[in-house]
């Protein structure tokens, strides 16, 4: 599989890393001169620098190749273009959208977003559960 990460924050680098010991192929797309460098240094060449958002830099990537293209930068806006350009100029079957804003969410999805994953949500709800036995109490 020829997956595509454009951010190269925490998330986008765990998604790269757990791909690439899965044996697929992948490339990150990040803004950050010092982050593609360092994509080098621990990954090989894997690393394309540009905006994500961006017809040309998602070409240079191999969009039109890709099977996936998850979009893990810490800008709904970016992970939202991202995801429509691979989608309507690349024909890309999956994406996936990190998303901030709850309330972002069912926009992604009306669009056509294969997957949204809701971070804001995903700790509040981790949250909520490891305090959930705590708050009751007394101190």
């Amino acid at each position: 599989m020829y997956a595509i990460i454009v951010g190269a924050g925490r998330t986008g680098l765990a998604i790269a890393s757990w791909l690439l010991n899965g044996e697929n192929e992948v490339t990150v797309v990040d803004r950050s001169v010092a982050k593609c460098e360092s994509l080098e240094d621990l990954f090989g060449g894997v690393a394309v620098l540009g905006d994500g958002a961006e017809y040309g830099v998602l070409a240079k990537a191999g969009t039109n190749r890709a099977d996936v293209v998850v979009a893990a930068t810490g800008m709904d806006d970016v992970n939202l273009v991202t995801c429509q350009i691979a989608m309507h100029r690349f024909a890309v079957k999956r994406t996936v959208a990190v998303i901030q804003n709850p309330e972002y969410q069912e926009l992604f999805e009306t669009l056509g977003i294969g997957t949204v994953v809701n971070a804001t949500r995903m700790i509040t709800d981790n949250m909520m559960s490891a305090l959930s036995g705590i708050t009751s109490e007394s101190p």
